[in-house]
């Protein structure tokens, strides 16, 4: 006997009756990204509240409050190496925080391929100015190691995670839209940079630490971890252009 699925329904049985269907109910508008009144949940204000609403002023990540970062090494040096290599320019923030992860902890795939998962959500989904890619990357790495595994299986302990992530990132920061996060640092391009290079941080920070609590575990000799500097900029894009390997580690 065939049991009927809600076509709203995962196939563990998570419901998403409550989910809007269309980038119109979910974004405010289908061709242009978040609206300034509606975003993510589809209600006026939404995950990223009004355009004139300042966000949480970050400070720069050198300067994080000590009890904003746990006091575990891990997370410290996923923090400081996605902030690395985002401060180095080889990376941008999705992308980082996915290179970090995976470099440290492993999982299903290597630190170049975990960062180009993390290309298109960059600049708040391809610069549309949705979801903060730091707090995409953040995501998408937590979905690496605790993702539906196959098809069937449950997802619910991902989707837990996820909005804890995204309510965390929320709360300190004032909002997760890209927009306007950076509305009132467009403007002033170090400013802009340091901000975005923070946010890097914090969606390490958060992957890392639901990671290390799912019990996950660093690889054998990922740490320490490297620090590059501005030459290894020039020296990878080198080597791209001359399609070489590069060396890893390990």
């Amino acid at each position: 006997m065939k049991t009927a699925i809600s076509p709203n329904s995962d196939a563990d049985g998570a419901s998403r009756i409550s989910c809007p269907d269309v980038c119109d109910l979910a974004c405010g508008s289908a061709d242009g990204g978040c609206s300034d009144a509606l975003c993510g949940d589809g209600t006026p204000g939404g995950c990223a509240e009004s355009d004139d609403a300042a966000p949480a002023v970050l400070a720069p990540a050198d300067s994080v409050p000590a009890d904003s970062v746990l006091s575990d090494p891990v997370v410290e040096a996923i923090r400081r190496r996605a902030e690395n290599l985002f401060d180095t320019r080889q990376l941008l923030c999705a992308e980082a925080v996915l290179h970090a992860v995976a470099e440290t902890l492993g999982g299903p795939l290597s630190p170049d391929q975990a960062a180009a998962l993390g290309t298109p959500f960059c600049q708040g989904m391809g610069g549309a100015g949705c979801t903060c890619g730091a707090l995409s990357g953040a995501v998408a790495a937590v979905g690496l190691f605790r993702g539906r595994p196959e098809r069937g299986a449950g997802g619910t302990k991902a989707r837990a995670l996820a909005r804890r992530m995204h309510d965390a990132f929320r709360a300190s920061c004032g909002a997760t839209c890209c927009r306007v996060l950076i509305r009132h640092v467009r403007h002033d391009k170090d400013a802009h940079f340091a901000q975005c290079r923070s946010l890097t941080g914090k969606g390490a920070v958060l992957a890392a630490r639901e990671l290390l609590a799912e019990g996950v575990r660093p690889r054998d000799g990922a740490l320490p971890l490297p620090s590059d500097t501005g030459l290894t900029l020039w020296r990878n894009r080198l080597r791209a252009l001359l399609r070489l390997p590069f060396r890893r580690r390990g």
